[in-house]
């Protein structure tokens, strides 16, 4: 692959509505293809690392984080300007000296190794400032793919949630960052926050040794991405409404409060980095004016979606519209389009996780056991083999497809945020599933001139049941 990536949008929905429905669902995705990251502008990294003083215990914890950082310089390509940060109730750099980022080769990747076997824990936790330093970092490169990780033990006990957010608010768009959080100390609800505002990924350590090779693959993969910033434009109609825009694949988080207005019934929002050849998915749902007149025969545009264009790549697909056609079959409104429905059942085994997390923390374990092992059996359904794998921490599997489980007397709560906190989702919807209607020949009306879906029993424009005689 050479040249300017592409950037192509679709849309995949069941369009069909009965008489009083007013409310659509529709998946929309974007992808990017072809491009090279070599190709892309500068690559720039930040590392924070969290150094408090709960970083000492047990001692495994701060000498597996040096070892991480140390493992993340390794994999950066000659060129990536690069920094790291010590963290406590400030973001100290520890390399650079200075602020700034250098650029990564053989001497300033061994000068940061070396400076990173020097991190030591004390003082508190305030990732605010951590997040705020690497946003200032990123401002000297305003046209370089901007990634950073933070990995943390604790909470953020030294600043209040609401700094948090004015930070986070105030490096939306600027960079990706991906967190991680080792130990039981830290809190799944900050992380999150952190990974939704600034479209990363985010999950838990249970086991230290294995936090160097996590670091080196979130580089790696970072070195993949050739976009910088992705935005997609979301515009609705005088009788419609967005109701929420969710990201449903490969991470899971709503983000309809992250959308921003930019014209009348129009809003963007920042889908983060993309790499060469990467697809992702967001669900929409939109509310439909209560005493919006049905048309019935024909399609009506709900609300339409487009990307914006994006310097160095080339945007292939103009305008989408999200529809909507009112028929008076009673069979083609009740079809839960494929890609919708699989997304749904990834909605579904979430809330079981969190609830069984949440019934787990107040000490109630028979919800726990019984939160979980619904989880385990639509995770079961599903063919989530990860899923399964995390929830084995925390419970014996007796019956995996009824969900029947025992919680095992050595789980931990870090074995507990192991399971609560993932926000990837297993696998994407497969488009080739797009059946929300038979295949086949559409059905002529006899009395009217609509053309109705293959195998519908009734007329979508006039009603009028098929078979009957037309006097």
């Amino acid at each position: 692959m050479s040249g300017e990536p592409g950037l192509g949008l679709e849309v995949h929905q069941n369009k069909f509505l009965a008489e009083g429905d007013r409310a659509m669902t529709a998946i929309v995705r974007v992808v990017s293809r072809g491009g090279e990251a070599s190709a892309a502008r500068t690559a720039a990294e930040v590392l924070m690392i969290d150094c408090s003083s709960s970083m000492r215990f047990p001692s495994t914890k701060i000498g597996e984080a040096r070892r991480a950082a140390a493992a993340a310089i390794d994999v950066l390509p000659d060129g990536v300007r690069f920094a790291v940060i010590q963290g406590t109730d400030r973001a100290k750099m520890i390399y650079p000296a200075e602020d700034g980022l250098v650029t990564a080769s053989g001497r300033t990747r061994a000068e940061a190794r070396a400076a990173v076997e020097h991190l030591a824990a004390v003082g508190g936790t305030a990732m605010g400032a951590w997040l705020a330093k690497a946003r200032d970092l990123f401002d000297g490169v305003p046209d370089a793919v901007r990634h950073a990780i933070l990995l943390t033990d604790g909470r953020n006990d030294s600043q209040t949630r609401a700094d948090l957010m004015t930070v986070l608010n105030s490096c939306e768009g600027r960079f990706v960052c991906d967190a991680r959080g080792i130990g039981d100390g830290w809190e799944p609800a900050e992380l999150t926050q952190i990974g939704r505002v600034l479209r990363g990924n985010v999950d838990s350590v249970v086991e230290d040794d294995k936090l160097a090779d996590d670091f080196r693959q979130l580089v790696e993969s970072a070195m993949t991405k050739v976009l910088p910033e992705v935005r997609l434009r979301i515009g609705t109609m005088p009788f419609s409404r967005l109701r929420s825009i969710k990201q449903v694949f490969p991470d899971e988080y709503d983000l309809t409060d992250r959308c921003r207005e930019v014209g009348v019934r129009e809003q963007e929002l920042s889908l983060g980095s993309f790499a060469s050849d990467e697809t992702r998915d967001y669900q929409l749902i939109l509310d439909l004016d209560p005493d919006l007149e049905p048309s019935h025969g024909q399609d009506r545009q709900l609300a339409w979606t487009e990307l914006v264009p994006v310097p160095g790549a080339a945007v292939e697909e103009d305008a989408l519209a999200i529809a909507g056609r009112w028929t008076r079959d009673p069979i083609p409104p009740t079809l839960i389009h494929p890609m919708v429905s699989k997304y749904a059942a990834q909605a579904d085994l979430g809330e079981a996780l969190t609830a069984g997390g949440d019934a787990y923390a107040a000490g109630d374990r028979a919800g726990a056991e019984r939160d979980w092992g619904r989880a385990v059996a639509l995770a079961t359904a599903a063919g989530d083999d990860e899923t399964l794998s995390r929830l084995s921490g925390v419970v014996e599997i007796l019956d995996a497809e009824k969900g029947v489980v025992r919680l095992r007397p050595d789980a931990t709560r870090s074995h507990a945020l192991h399971v609560v906190i993932p926000s990837r989702v297993s696998e994407i919807a497969l488009p080739q599933e797009d059946r929300p209607m038979p295949d086949g020949t559409p059905v002529a009306c006899p009395a009217c001139p609509a053309l109705s879906p293959a195998g519908a029993n009734f007329c979508v424009g006039c009603g009028r049941p098929f078979g009957e005689v037309v006097s």
